[in-house]
């Protein structure tokens, strides 16, 4: 069926539906005369998609919940759930500003806020902006737990030693090119990244036979000129010096370990993971 029919069938507006289908959350087929012919699957995907777009579900979560199990549904859900709750709690604390309340009373109700927060909200809120997406993105998966007493101490000496490095400045050519690299790239994407991390860590053997003919291709691809010269590179190597001057892989990483216990299982088993592979690729 046409698009015009979808739009009536669904509610949808025309740039809604093309935005859906950029977006890969569904695949019409084409017709010779370069119309989109739309089946029934689309429809239903496309109502589906209306609705968890009305109750606040990003792009990013309709797109895992169509394209993963059930399960999915509910643990978006529940993450919902409790965002909406600590938004409620956050307007709450809001009101007693706005009516005047005691210091005291607004300072109780936004230390229980706080620890109410995750590990990586609590280093978001101390490092807003890039800087804090650049250095925490990449162990977000590990950071997605609360904060315990034994790792407190570990945890400031962390912020204060973010605090305290010398700032990594980009471009504006390489913040354009970054942009433009990572402009469909969502935090969903990224995490599945790092899962599949720890699946590798976890079997690295049985990833390693996987994923062999992907491997040889990405260690040729980083000898290769175009890898060499590219822009990524020059970046990836910036940022790696910067981590060796500020001692980062000293200092940090024993710290991260010592806040978060998922990470410093991960660790472990990255260790002996990278001891195996060297040896699967000397082979």
């Amino acid at each position: 069926m046409l698009r015009s029919e979808v739009q009536n069938r669904t509610g949808l507006t025309r740039k809604a539906i093309e935005y859906y289908e950029e977006k890969g959350l569904i695949n019409p087929k084409r017709l010779e005369n370069g119309y989109r012919d739309y089946s029934d699957q689309d429809i239903e995907i496309l109502k589906e998609i209306s609705l968890f777009s009305k109750v606040g579900l990003s792009v990013a979560e309709i797109k895992e919940i169509l394209h993963s199990q059930d399960s999915s549904l509910a643990t978006i859900l529940r993450n919902k759930e409790y965002e909406l709750d600590i938004e409620k709690k956050k307007r709450d604390v809001l009101k007693l500003i706005i009516n005047g309340e005691e210091q005291d009373t607004i300072s109780k109700e936004l230390d229980l806020l706080e620890a109410n927060k995750t590990i990586y909200e609590r280093l978001m809120d101390k490092f807003p902006g890039y800087f804090g997406q650049l250095l925490f993105s990449a162990y977000k998966i590990f950071l997605n737990e609360y904060l315990e007493e034994d790792g407190k101490e570990a945890f400031e000496k962390y912020i204060n030693y973010l605090d305290n490095l010398p700032e990594f400045q980009l471009s504006n050519e390489e913040n354009r090119y970054i942009e433009s690299l990572t402009k469909s790239f969502s935090m969903a994407d990224l995490e599945k990244i790092n899962e599949s991390k720890i699946e590798a860590v976890n079997n690295t053997k049985e990833w390693f036979k996987d994923n062999k003919k992907f491997i040889s291709y990405y260690e040729k691809y980083k000898k290769s000129d175009e890898y060499l010269n590219s822009e990524a590179k020059k970046i990836q190597d910036r940022l790696q010096k910067y981590m060796i001057d500020n001692g980062y892989y000293e200092i940090a990483i024993p710290l991260i370990r010592k806040f978060s216990k998922s990470y410093d299982e991960y660790y472990k088993k990255l260790s002996k993971a990278n001891e195996n592979y060297l040896e699967m690729l000397n082979k």
